[in-house]
């Protein structure tokens, strides 16, 4: 079933877990989820659709009809509110409240263990493991990282990973992959990370000459904003890569391991007294 945690939109969680239970109970529906909540079934088609909200009196039938516990309820109703509000201050103290709801689901790397970030070998190899059958050769799987790693660094990363408890044996001399989901807890300020940063960076310039326009997307955007619309600029790129995370996750089939770099950063001091622009300065820009 839908992990309401992984939702930053709490009616697209109440579409797929609808969605979802329907395949399990054919005799789910609109008129009988209605019965349940008290929500008349022709507004919930738009709510599901987003073209409307649910009354705020109705979210404790939600939660007990989705079996949510307490943690995720909370979880749940700030999400409602996060959905509903539209004043910055109060939207930026939700999104955090929602991070650190989350932040109990996820694993924390404590400093120690930032040493996974000190190569994105050890990100990549992992990732392969969790979508390759037989993982028993290693230099093999060092083989299909693109670039490839050496033996020795293929080992490195391997035993980084062993260290951390980040995968465990599967019983057939291979490795089986632990906690899905890793977080540096945060801005770190770790050089560890930074270097990570910086070599996926690497990588990414490196893609133009190495790989095929369909088998990327370079772009970039040049903009401008107001510096307090700030936050809620970062909580939508993080709205993005959870949502990526989520559809990612969704795929029976996966077949390769992919790096989604995202970079914002000012090219430009503050306007002291800035113009008013009839139109957004703006300028999309993508590779082919």
């Amino acid at each position: 079933m839908p992990e309401v945690l992984d939702y930053l939109e709490y009616r697209e969680f109440l579409k797929d877990w609808f969605v979802e239970t329907k395949k399990d109970n054919p005799f789910t529906s609109y008129r009988y989820l209605g019965q349940k909540t008290g929500v008349d079934p022709a507004w919930l088609v738009r709510v599901f659709q987003k073209e409307g909200h649910l009354n705020e009196s109705t979210l404790p039938a939600f939660i007990r009809i989705c079996g949510l516990d307490d943690r995720r309820a909370e979880y749940f109703k700030t999400l409602y509110r996060f959905n509903k509000t539209k004043a910055k201050q109060t939207l930026s103290e939700l999104y955090y409240k929602l991070l650190e709801l989350r932040s109990l689901e996820t694993r924390i790397l404590s400093t120690p263990e930032l040493a996974y970030f000190g190569s994105w070998a050890c990100a990549a190899l992992r990732a392969l493991i969790g979508i390759t059958k037989d993982t028993s050769d290693i230099t093999k799987l060092g083989d299909h990282l693109n670039p490839p790693i050496s033996q020795d660094d293929a080992r490195n990363a391997l035993g980084i990973l062993k260290q951390l408890g980040l995968v465990v044996p599967d019983g057939n001399n291979g490795w089986n992959i632990t906690d899905q989901i890793i977080s540096t807890g945060g801005e770190v300020k770790s050089r560890a990370v930074r270097d990570f940063h910086r070599h996926t960076l690497e990588l990414a310039q490196e893609s133009l000459d190495r790989h095929k326009p369909e088998e990327r997307d370079i772009s970039s955007v040049v903009f401008t904003a107001d510096e307090t619309d700030l936050p809620e600029i970062k909580h939508k790129i993080e709205e993005f890569r959870r949502g990526l995370l989520q559809f990612a996750r969704k795929s029976e089939h996966a077949d390769r391991v992919y790096a989604l770099n995202i970079s914002m950063f000012p090219l430009s001091d503050k306007v002291d007294d800035p113009a008013t622009a009839d139109s957004p300065l703006s300028k999309d820009h993508k590779e082919g």
